[in-house]
């Protein structure tokens, strides 16, 4: 990309419903080096929610995922207004379509109208028997739904007008109609290696990478992708080469770096400039999540130095709250270190596991740990074989695994009862 490409800000307006398909977007077109304005991180803890949706008036473009969703938010509907304050919010809105919003016939977009008239009628009608000085968080509330409820039926009159495009095929395309929209210069060599970044057969991504060397100019992503291909395929040597052309192409090519020095630390030699690697990753782009677990992991596990690891898995939580490696590694590193691990602690090593199964349920990393904890420290053996049976639920392969651990869990329990018998 351009420089003037590296600079575009993308505003994304979705339903926390659809917060997956944000993560997968905004990963997607990171690799393009493309800067994210989300609520997930770029809301401070008391700082206002409604100037923070004024910056969507401020960035290059607004994503807008609509679904069923979005158009039933308040939040979201909010978001738009502040958009259509934009002279040229036509030029500057991006609309993807999630699921089927239905926008598409009258008889839809006015069920979205009665919905916040509905909406207006019903907060109207429960202020009237308040005085209004008791209620001018409400009033200003209200004021917002009404005006929702007053555009609402433009906004998808128009957004039913033009051409728009499902998620599903803009991922098929490689966010062609994207990048093309903001302005990307090359799109067909953009297009071509998002999609090729999207193949998961190794041999078939090979081909296509080498059929894409032969009709294209040598890129710091196409080296990039091709050292990522020959490192799966173990070929570490030629992949060390191929990172490295890349970085030549382009030093500030963030996933190059974090790549680099992952694999460097995967076969455990080069410490230091793994670390040098990761760190200059994250001053390019400070939420590249990737780069900042990776370092907390080799702060942990070769440089002795747990609370600058903790400091990465914080600050990712910071900024994306709903990332559940974070919570998982900071729990494993509070639980291995003494410096963090005491009775105080107990309760937050609890509630981390916690947030990370909540987050994702089949996380059997998180399941497996908190299992552990529960057994080896909290003595709660129950609620450890619970968490031991979940992992079977989740990949009956691990069978063996798992009664591994369900056995070890069996042997504290019966320890820990003879122990109290002999203490009484």
């Amino acid at each position: 990309m351009t420089n003037k490409e590296k600079n575009i800000r993308l505003f994304v307006s979705y339903s926390w419903n659809n917060t997956s398909v944000a993560d997968e977007i905004e990963k997607d077109l990171n690799q393009l080096q493309i800067d994210f304005v989300r609520d997930v991180r770029d809301i401070k803890y008391k700082s206002s929610i409604t100037g923070f949706m004024e910056k969507i008036r401020e960035t290059d473009f607004a994503l807008l995922l609509i679904s069923t969703e979005y158009l039933k938010s308040k939040n979201c509907m909010h978001e738009v207004l502040h958009l259509l304050k934009e002279k040229k919010y036509k030029e500057k809105m991006l609309p993807i379509i999630i699921g089927d919003p239905s926008i598409y016939r009258s008889e839809s977009r006015l069920s979205y109208t009665k919905y916040w008239q509905d909406a207006r009628n019903n907060l109207a009608r429960k202020i009237q028997s308040h005085s209004p000085t008791t209620i001018i968080n409400e009033i200003s509330e209200l004021k917002i739904v009404e005006q929702i409820a007053s555009d609402i039926n433009e906004f998808l009159a128009y957004i039913s007008s033009i051409k728009n495009i499902t998620f599903e095929d803009l991922k098929i395309e490689g966010y062609k109609s994207i990048l093309e929209s903001i302005g990307c210069e090359d799109v067909s060599h953009l297009v071509s290696l998002l999609i090729l970044s999207f193949v998961s057969d190794l041999e078939k991504k090979e081909i296509m990478l080498d059929e894409w060397f032969e009709n294209n100019k040598p890129t710091s992503d196409a080296y990039s992708i091709r050292a990522g291909i020959a490192k799966a395929k173990g070929d570490f040597k030629r992949a060390e080469i191929n990172y490295k052309k890349s970085l030549e192409l382009n030093p500030d090519n963030a996933f190059a770096l974090n790549n680099y020095g992952f694999m460097l630390m995967e076969l455990r030699k080069e410490h230091e400039k793994s670390r040098k690697l990761f760190q200059r990753a994250i001053n390019l782009m400070p939420h590249l999540t990737e780069a900042r677990l990776n370092l907390g992991c080799l702060l942990t596990n070769k440089f002795n130095a747990p609370k600058k690891a903790k400091f990465q898995y914080e600050k990712i939580i910071s900024y994306n709250p709903t990332e559940e490696r974070a919570y998982n590694n900071l729990a494993n590193l509070i639980k291995i270190n003494s410096d963090f691990c005491n009775k105080i602690n107990q309760k937050i090593i609890c509630d981390l596991y916690e947030k990370a199964i909540e987050l994702n349920p089949k996380y059997i990393d998180a399941r497996l740990g908190y299992g552990n904890y529960l057994s080896e420290f909290v003595h709660d053996f129950q609620k450890a074989e619970a968490e031991f049976n979940a992992m079977l639920d989740i990949d009956p392969a691990s069978k063996e695994f798992v009664k591994t651990f369900l056995e070890r869990n069996q042997q504290i329990k019966e320890r820990e009862l003879y122990n109290s018998t002999l203490s009484h």
